[in-house]
């Protein structure tokens, strides 16, 4: 039979969890080009172009 998890083995795993998916968000936006991970600083200029 499977044991019951205490609330403090609980908060453990969540939170061991919470990191995991907070590391893997963060290798996926580093694995974008620098251009899709900058995209919000740019700035259009008046001729049509764009700048950072």
């Amino acid at each position: 039979m499977k044991k019951r998890l205490s609330r403090k083995k609980k908060l453990q795993a969540l939170e061991k969890e919470s990191d995991r998916d907070l590391t893997e968000m963060v290798r996926r936006q580093l694995a974008l080009s620098f251009e899709k991970r900058m995209n919000f600083l740019r700035i259009r200029l008046p001729r049509g172009g764009s700048t950072l």
